[in-house]
């Protein structure tokens, strides 16, 4: 079997005869793929949450406006006009937890307690794929009548969930959307509850509590993820991996019902980081590359995706999972990397990776008898991004050449004929028609000629563009490289005094993502979309002046998914010559917008 995925990569890294050997492939050879359903369970009219623990199941709805049908036992008339009647509660309550929505723990229906029922504003939630809340396209009821029960059970081994049914429908009419969680670890992501659900229960580990239903599941569910980053100067490895996990080489002397305190999460960082750091060896081009530490992080999975755990608080040992990122410095981009993947246990015997380059992701799933990880340099045309300097070039003049050797031709010709009037007649006569016709058609044609000695001091619009552009480009993709001095050695080609420090500071600052632990963003594109030439007072010698707007992209991949940053720019710019080179010097911001 060819997987779709490697495939498609290939495709994308490949041109020509290797093109058409992976389309015949892919035409002649069955294949396999997981189909991606854009499942949209964030705009469902009612949510609901359980919460599953030793002692009780916890559930609540969120239910809108155009579901309350589906839920009268819950909501009566009378709620929606003078509030919940007493007399008749327990009536209406006993037909919903009968026939309504109905819990079963080991096949015993339960009865719960109405907790709390009230009106509130809806709570949006964002998208699983895209990390945002969905506003252009909504179309759900923006208040949602809250309900909050509990039912009493102890330790089941199954739970069956069933939503609202109908006789003579397979599935509930209403809308609803769901997630379980099992002593607070996500049993699934946002899903549609459409019919009965039932999930079991692993109460010596929740990481592996599951639905009967495969389709209902989260999208994190291995206990370890390997994601190889291969990019210009630099290959980074990040490893997700839960602690519970680690078990079988390192003793951190938890059990699966302990929580982990704030206060000791820096010393386990430091143990689970000093480990990871020696397993796994990285080669490049057959060279081991030693691994520098980068960051550590404790991460929360959440339905958005993978979330640093900005602030120290008490965590389940069962769902702890830590995040730990090694990069390797590299002088270009290498041809061949390779992992050799030395971790193995009795629930570890698969590790999905994921390895990207400029071309995009190709998943790959490591198992005992295939440990090692292999990227190979596909990309072809390749250019490897640099930075250099923007050189200062001489004045020029540009003028018609043809159209003025013409004319030069033909005050030639009427002066000689002239002066032989009895010869050349036929010349007399049309010579000058075809010198002034020629001169004419070529008149568009000119020539740059440069002046020796004198340097450009003015720019066009066009030109203007193009010069400040570079300066940007060439600041921005200094921030590629690793090492700090290496970094203001880029940046001083297109930098100057002062400012040096300031841009350093100000661009590390923005192109940061702050949720995900201060990675930093690699440039994509700097696109200007506006320059004009000023005249300021307090310019320097043979300085110019622009004001400028621009918006400057980027991203990263980062835990297996792409973060983008789009920012816009509108700012005073400042350059100058410096040793044959333009450089900025002054570079006043005079507002900053981030789009994304």
């Amino acid at each position: 079997m060819l997987n779709l995925t490697l495939a498609i990569s290939i495709l994308m890294r490949q041109k020509g005869i290797l093109c058409l050997f992976a389309i015949t492939i892919c035409t002649t050879v069955e294949l396999k793929a997981d189909i991606i359903s854009l499942i949209r369970a964030d705009q469902c009219e009612t949510i609901t949450e359980i919460y599953i623990e030793e002692d009780q199941i916890r559930v609540t709805f969120e239910i809108g406006e155009n579901d309350y049908i589906h839920f009268h036992r819950l909501i009566p008339e009378e709620y929606m006009e003078n509030g919940l009647n007493d007399q008749n509660k327990s009536e209406y309550l006993s037909h919903f937890f009968n026939e309504t929505f109905i819990i079963t723990a080991n096949g015993k229906r339960l009865t719960g307690e109405l907790i709390e029922l009230k009106r509130l504003p809806r709570n949006y939630r964002a998208s699983l794929y895209t990390g945002q809340v969905d506003t252009a396209s909504l179309t759900i009821s923006p208040r949602v009548i809250y309900a909050e029960i509990i039912y009493i059970t102890e330790k089941p081994n199954h739970v069956a969930i069933t939503p609202p049914l109908i006789d003579g429908y397979s599935g509930t009419l209403a809308n609803i959307g769901f997630v379980t969680y099992h002593k607070g670890l996500p049993v699934n992501d946002l899903r549609y509850l459409a019919t009965e659900e039932t999930v079991h229960l692993d109460w010596s580990d929740p990481w592996y509590t599951k639905f009967e239903n495969k389709n209902i599941a989260r999208h994190h569910k291995n206990s370890l993820m390997s994601f190889l980053y291969v990019d210009p100067y630099e290959i980074r490895h990040e490893m997700l991996v839960r602690l519970k996990d680690l078990e079988d080489w390192i003793d951190l002397d938890y059990h699966i019902d302990d929580d982990i305190k704030a206060a000791e999460l820096d010393s386990i960082k430091n143990v689970v980081a000093d480990f990871l750091i020696t397993r796994n060896k990285l080669t490049a081009d057959g060279i081991a590359i030693p691994p520098i530490l980068d960051k550590v992080h404790f991460v929360e999975v959440k339905l958005s995706g993978i979330q640093i755990l900005e602030k120290p608080r008490d965590l389940p040992y069962s769902a702890a999972i830590i995040g730990v990122i090694l990069v390797y410095p590299h002088e270009s981009m290498p041809g061949r990397v390779t992992i050799d993947w030395d971790m193995w246990s009795e629930k570890l015997q698969s590790v999905p990776c994921v390895m990207s380059d400029p071309a995009g992701p190709m998943p790959y799933d490591l198992m005992p008898g295939d440990t090692t990880l292999v990227w190979v340099n596909y990309l072809k045309n390749y250019e490897l991004p640099t930075v250099s300097k923007v050189n200062i070039t001489q004045a020029s003049v540009s003028y018609p050449l043809f159209t003025i050797l013409l004319l030069l031709g033909l005050t030639w010709l009427v002066v000689h004929t002239l002066r032989r009037r009895k010869s050349w007649n036929w010349i007399r006569i049309t010579g000058p028609i075809v010198l002034l016709i020629g001169a004419f058609l070529l008149l568009p044609f000119w020539v740059n000629t440069k002046i020796p000695f004198v340097q450009k001091k003015s720019f066009s619009r066009p030109e203007a563009s193009t010069l400040v552009a570079d300066l940007l480009h060439n600041t921005y993709r200094s921030f590629d490289f690793r090492d700090e001095s290496l970094v203001y050695d880029k940046l001083a080609l297109c930098n100057y005094g002062d400012l040096l420090s300031e841009i350093y500071i100000q661009t590390k600052q923005s192109m940061v993502l702050e949720n995900q632990g201060g990675i930093q963003v690699k440039l994509k594109s700097v696109d200007m979309l506006n320059v004009d030439e000023i005249r300021l007072k307090d310019l320097e010698k043979d300085a110019l002046a622009f004001e400028c707007e621009w918006v400057v992209e980027g991203d990263v991949g980062h835990w297996g998914h792409i973060h983008k940053r789009i920012n816009q720019y509108q700012a005073i710019m400042k350059v100058k010559p410096v040793e044959g080179s333009w450089k900025m010097y002054g570079l006043e911001i005079i507002e900053e917008t981030r789009k994304l």
